[in-house]
C-alpha cells in the first residue's frame, strides 16, 4: 500500500514539473496601480475580526487581525479606471503596532488581465518608505508568476490610505 502511495505521489508531483517545462518563454510584467483602503465609514474596506483595539478605535494594535477588500485603480484618483480588488488578511505582528504580516490576492476585474489573480505574501514594515513583498504565484495570465511587488504609501488622510503598488 505504501509503495502504491509513493508512486501515485511521484506521478502527481511530476505533473506540475512537466507543465512548467512546456513554458519555454519567460514573460516579464511590470504593472503600477493604486490600492485604496478605507478604515472607517460607509466604504470601510478593512475590518478587524480578531484582537483588541485597546479602546482607541485604532485598527493597528499588536495581535489585531483584519480582513481586506480594497479597490485597485489605475491612477491615484479613486475616480480613475478600476483595475480590480485587493483581498486578503493582515495581522499586526509587532508589539509597537508598526509591522504586519500580509496575505493578499490581487483580483483583476477589468482590462486585459480580467479574471487573473496574483498572490502576495510578506511583512509590511511601517517605518519603511517602500516595502517589498513576495509574489507567490497567480492564475490565468499570471500562472507561474514569481518575483516581488513594492508597496509605497502615497497618501494617508484620516481613515483613508492610498498605496502605490
Amino acid at each position: 500500500m505504501a509503495k502504491g502511495l509513493a508512486i501515485a505521489s511521484l506521478q502527481i508531483l511530476s505533473l506540475p514539473l512537466l507543465a512548467s517545462l512546456g513554458q519555454s518563454k519567460t514573460v516579464f510584467t511590470n504593472l503600477t496601480f493604486y490600492d485604496h483602503e478605507f478604515q472607517s465609514g460607509d466604504c470601510q474596506s478593512v475590518f478587524p475580526v480578531a484582537g483588541l483595539t485597546n479602546g482607541t478605535g485604532e485598527l493597528y494594535q499588536f495581535g489585531t487581525v483584519v480582513v481586506i477588500d480594497n479597490i485597485l485603480t489605475r491612477r491615484f484618483s479613486i475616480k480613475s479606471a478600476l483595475v480590480g480588488r485587493s483581498q486578503g488578511i493582515a495581522a499586526v505582528t509587532s508589539r509597537d503596532g508598526n509591522n504586519g504580516e500580509l496575505v493578499l490576492t490581487f483580483l483583476f476585474t477589468n482590462g486585459k488581465y480580467s479574471g487573473s489573480t496574483v498572490e502576495i505574501k510578506g511583512i509590511f514594515i511601517g517605518s519603511l518608505d517602500v516595502n517589498e513583498l513576495a509574489i507567490l504565484g497567480g492564475t490565468k495570465q499570471f500562472r507561474y508568476a514569481t518575483g516581488y511587488t513594492t508597496f509605497e504609501v502615497v497618501s494617508q488622510v484620516g481613515g483613508r490610505l492610498v498605496v502605490k503598488i
